[in-house]
């Protein structure tokens, strides 16, 4: 008997596999913050760092190491009794504002809609509608 591909596609679309799929994500954004200084991470200590002024090394290390420890812990919970409800509530909350600030901050205060022209809209565009991709995930796995 053939499988459903129907099937196959929405155990992919589980709300197992997007906690999954989102805690890899935040794991490989924290190592990628601290083993090369460059990723999400090191934009939005950039950004931050321009706007308000401080050190933009230290804040990506802090980034970096709040999106690898949540990663970790949301990932962690799927596998293990041992993370408590409470930290894997608390992770996931950080991945959240994490995500909501990563929006606001790339996607909206540091582009000059002035001058974005032709082309230039499609590409900022995409990276919005990835970005909404991903806090959607983030929302759909919520407990």
């Amino acid at each position: 008997m053939a499988k459903d591909p129907k099937a196959s596609l929405q155990a992919v679309a589980s709300k197992k596999s997007l906690q999954i799929l989102i805690a890899l994500l935040f794991v490989s954004m924290g190592i990628i913050g601290f083993t090369s200084g460059r990723g999400l991470g090191n934009q939005i200590s950039r950004e931050l760092s321009n706007m308000f002024g401080g050190d933009s090394e230290l804040l990506l290390y802090l980034i970096s190491t709040l999106q690898l420890v949540s990663g970790l812990f949301l990932g962690a919970q799927l596998f293990s009794n041992l993370i408590p409800d409470k930290i894997a509530k608390i992770a996931h909350l950080a991945i959240l504002i994490f995500w909501l600030a990563l929006i606001v901050i790339l996607d909206v205060l540091t582009i000059d809609f002035g001058g974005i022209q032709g082309a230039e809209w499609f590409t900022w565009i995409e990276q919005v509608v990835l970005h909404l991709i991903v806090l959607s995930g983030i929302v759909q796995i919520q407990k």
